[in-house]
């Protein structure tokens, strides 16, 4: 019965009373921490101690189990660990793109575009400095402009650029810091574990410790994307990406090292093996220095390689306003430094294919035999065929089909025929065409109706003649008519026409005289009209010609200027390539790069359609053509600008027509076979076989990049120091070049100081398809850098608004769940205060009970 005794209760009521002054210790401890970050709110585990079995005089054999108090067993932190994991991984999320969007909008204020500053407008203002040139060719004020506008614009590139690698350097240095700062962090985890570790052998729970780690969790969670788990010990082990940096007590450094290729950037390992991350502000910072930045000043590099290189080549072709042959660059770019192995950005071919002979000239193509065959012409029209001395005319009547007009007797320097050509590599096809055995630039082939030509399927041009058919008004007299002409050469001389007129002239005898006392302006009657020409002496072009009639002649006979379409010969491929070794025009041609098929068909093809498929084909290879029509071959950006990137093969004798190779010691003999398959370029080639090789193209070579750097161009880019020192020097004269029987130009004279066909060229490079892999122009490249600039950053915006939503949708739960409620700590208080009153009032009943005891029980009746 002694475990019913009053001591017993008062034992059972103290320990209330302490168990309930634990719990308002948790409270206050609760309170305390309200605003303190990543504190996890306590609660205190309230259990019953064991209880004691007993028996009592009403139940003397039936043992009771009589309760002995209460304790505090545990104090708990409040926390969801799912809801942990998800804040961690959805923070490392929103860091990520918090650090990339951050810095591509310093980018785009960098770019200030839309803006005078920005770069396209430096670029429009550059192109538009050449229409002052072009209207006042002798207007050194303008050249000067257009100097000033190319520095301007190479001055403004290279500020950005430079603050684009200023900014790779400075987030380098951040990366640098934030592994210092890692490592710190997860040395305090490291003590941590050992702390937990004895608290949990201890059988104590560790909970601000916990709160301190879970902290410290959260906080490189936003750095990168972390792994980790609790052992049983209570320990972490914790990985950083795809390394482990904590096992227990043990700690593996992020050791920021420098690359060996310079520059002082820093590569992150873990012991010796490469760190690798998946998200959060280190890997943002990674990627924003190793690749989105490095992008964008690839761009740069790209228009900067690509103009220099596309305006250098106009420029060194021409003429400065003396006449002189500059052959002189307007940029100046670094070429490789690198002597061994550098890449090959653009070859040039030595043949400049201009000013050769046209023999054949084609109409209709890609049909069928008889369709050309039986094709109708629908009115009567005329044919003038002027080889500089006669002009023979041919009938055409209403009616007559193709084969009327093969049958037809035509000069003996020309035949009209129908024959086969190869338009895709997998069919044949028939056209009709002019075969000539005179040069057809040399004679002209007269529409005077313009009903002919155009109907068969010919290429026509108008010319200007003068014409004049009305005698009716003219004096008689003598009249002397002076004719002061200007020769390809840029030489002048004159010829004087004497005309006596009488009452027996007529229009058959001015024509006589015409042709026998001049030997330039000849003359030809067509429908009673005198037509006088010019002849291929001065280019069929009255323009360089100046008529001196001081007595009226040409007034009295009412002449005047009339327009007839004439045949314009195209210079095909046949035409260029005319007598060549096995080359066969009515066969197509296969070039190919890499596994892509390029056809050739030489009866239609001209250099520019050949250029123009080749870019269609979206290889990688970009072709183009210089003033003078050399071929030009460019890589793309996707090939890192190095041609040694592809396979191009195709007919020996192409590559050699086109100036790209020598088969026979003699650079200037183009006849290699066209039957035979030959390999232009290999990635298999080294350079000094390649080299060997293209020995009389020109190459542009230029430095490898390491594939976390920009190539460096625009550093190394500037105007040549002669145009800066002289803006006179500037290119302004295409020149003239002088017919050639090879298709190569090697005689170009300078036609004067009015002559700006090589600025108006310079002008035109902004809208040639080169950067992009040949899918933008100059004009373009700008406003698609900033759009993708824009896209990529409205991106980057979205995703962290996304991600910060999310963010603090998961952590606004998580706080619900382990924050602090003061309304909830305040009613745990009354609730706690109350029990440990009514635990102090048991004592104080249990006391007085004990002292009825002890004073008053056992003294009745003394």
């Amino acid at each position: 019965m002694a475990n019913l005794s009053l001591f017993g209760t008062l034992n059972t009521a103290l320990l209330g009373v302490y168990t309930h002054k634990l719990a308002m210790n948790v409270v206050g401890h609760n309170i305390a921490n309200a605003n303190t970050d990543g504190y996890s709110r306590q609660r205190p585990v309230i259990e019953p101690t064991p209880p004691i079995p007993l028996t009592t005089l009403t139940q003397p054999s039936i043992p009771l189990m009589l309760g002995t108090g209460s304790q505090v067993k545990d104090i708990q932190r409040v926390r969801d660990m799912f809801l942990d994991i998800q804040f961690r991984q959805v923070s490392n999320r929103y860091n990520y793109w918090n650090s990339i969007f951050s810095n591509l909008h310093f980018f785009e204020q960098l770019l200030a575009e839309p803006g005078q500053g920005g770069i396209r407008n430096l670029y429009d203002a550059f192109s538009h400095s050449f229409e002052e040139i072009i209207t006042d060719p002798s207007n050194v004020a303008a050249k000067r402009q257009t100097v000033s506008r190319a520095q301007e614009l190479i001055d403004g590139i290279k500020d950005l650029y430079s603050r684009l690698e200023q900014l790779r350097e400075d987030i380098n240095k951040e990366i640098s810091l934030l592994a210092d700062k890692i490592n710190q962090l997860v040395a305090r985890l490291r003590q941590i574990n050992e702390q937990v570790r004895i608290a949990i052998a201890l059988k104590t729970t560790p909970n601000d410790m916990l709160d301190e780690r879970d902290r410290i969790l959260d906080e490189l969670a936003s750095y990168g994307n972390i792994t980790y788990r609790e052992t049983e010990d209570g320990q972490v082990m914790l990985m950083f990406g795809d390394q482990v940096v904590l096992s227990g007590s043990v700690q593996n450094l992020v050791r920021a090292l420098e690359r060996p290729y310079g520059k002082g950037f820093y590569e992150l390992f873990v012991g010796h093996t490469k760190l690798n991350l998946l998200d959060g502000k280190l890997r943002a910072l990674i990627d924003l220095r190793d690749s989105i930045i490095v992008k964008y000043m690839l761009y740069l590099d790209e228009f900067a390689l690509n103009l220099s290189d596309k305006l250098n080549l106009i420029h060194r072709s021409g003429f400065d306003a003396t006449g002189r042959t500059t052959n002189l660059n307007f940029f100046l770019l670094n070429p490789a430094l690198e002597t061994a192995d550098p890449a090959i950005f653009r070859i040039a071919g030595s043949r400049r294919m201009v000013g050769g002979a046209i023999y054949v000239a084609t109409g209709m193509n890609n049909r069928a035999e008889d369709d050309i065959r039986n094709t109708v012409l629908t009115q009567d029209g005329k044919l003038v065929f002027f080889d500089n001395n006669d002009a023979e005319q041919l009938e055409i009547n209403a009616g007559d089909k193709v084969d009327d007009l093969l049958l037809k007797t035509w000069p003996s320097w020309l035949s009209l025929n129908v024959g086969q050509h190869q338009p895709t590599s997998t069919s044949t096809a028939y056209r009709l065409y002019f075969e000539g055995t005179t040069n057809l630039n040399d004679v002209l082939i007269i529409d005077t109706r313009s009903n002919v030509l155009k109907n068969l399927g010919f290429e026509t041009q108008q010319k200007t003649f003068v014409t004049f058919s009305d005698l009716s008004k003219l004096a008689q007299g003598t009249y002397t008519l002076t004719f002061e002409e200007t020769l390809p050469n840029g030489t002048k001389q004159s010829e004087v026409l004497t005309l006596s007129i009488d009452s027996t002239t007529t229009l058959a005898s001015i024509r006589d005289e015409i042709n026998t006392q001049l030997s330039n302006i000849r003359a030809f009657i067509v429908d009673g009209v005198l037509v006088l020409t010019v002849t291929s002496q001065l280019e069929f072009d009255w323009s360089k010609v100046q008529i001196k009639d001081e007595m009226g002649f040409l007034t009295q006979v009412k002449a005047q200027n009339k327009i007839f379409e004439v045949l314009k010969p195209l210079p095909t491929l046949e035409n260029i390539f005319y007598n060549s070794t096995n080359f066969d025009p009515s066969q197509g041609y296969r070039l190919v790069i890499n596994n892509t098929q390029i056809h050739i068909d030489p009866a239609i093809d001209t250099l520019q359609s050949l250029v123009k498929k080749i870019n269609d084909a979206s290889t990688g290879v970009i072709a183009d053509l210089t003033p003078q029509n050399a071929f030009v071959l460019r890589a793309g950006r996707s090939f890192e600008f190095d041609l040694r990137s592809f396979n191009i093969t195709g007919p020996k004798g192409l590559f050699e027509a086109l100036g790209l190779i020598d088969t026979n010691g003699d650079p200037t003999d183009f006849d290699a076979d066209w039957n035979e398959e030959y390999s232009l370029i290999s990635r298999s080639d080294d350079f000094a076989s390649l080299r060997s090789r293209l020995s009389v193209s020109e190459l542009f070579t230029i430095n490898r990049r390491e594939r976390t750097e920009p190539f460096y161009f625009v550093l190394s880019w500037d105007l040549s120091s002669v145009l800066k020192a002289n803006a006179e020097a500037l290119a302004v004269d295409l020149g003239k070049v002088l017919p050639n029987d090879l298709w190569n130009a090697s005689s170009i004279l300078p036609i004067g100081s009015s002559n700006v066909d090589i600025v108006k060229y310079m002008r035109d490079a902004k809208y040639e398809k080169l950067l992009a892999d040949g899918k933008e122009s100059f004009f373009e490249y700008f406003g698609g850098v900033i759009a993708e600039l824009g896209v990529e950053s409205e991106t980057a915006q979205k995703m962290r608004d996304n991600s910060e939503a999310l963010k603090l949708e998961i952590d606004q739960e998580r706080e619900r769940v382990k924050g602090v409620s003061l309304d909830e700590e305040m009613a745990n208080m009354i609730k706690y205060q109350h029990a440990f009153a009514a635990a102090a009032r048991v004592i104080t009943a249990v006391d007085e009970m004990i002292g009825r005891v002890i004073d008053k029980l056992g003294v009745v009746g003394r």
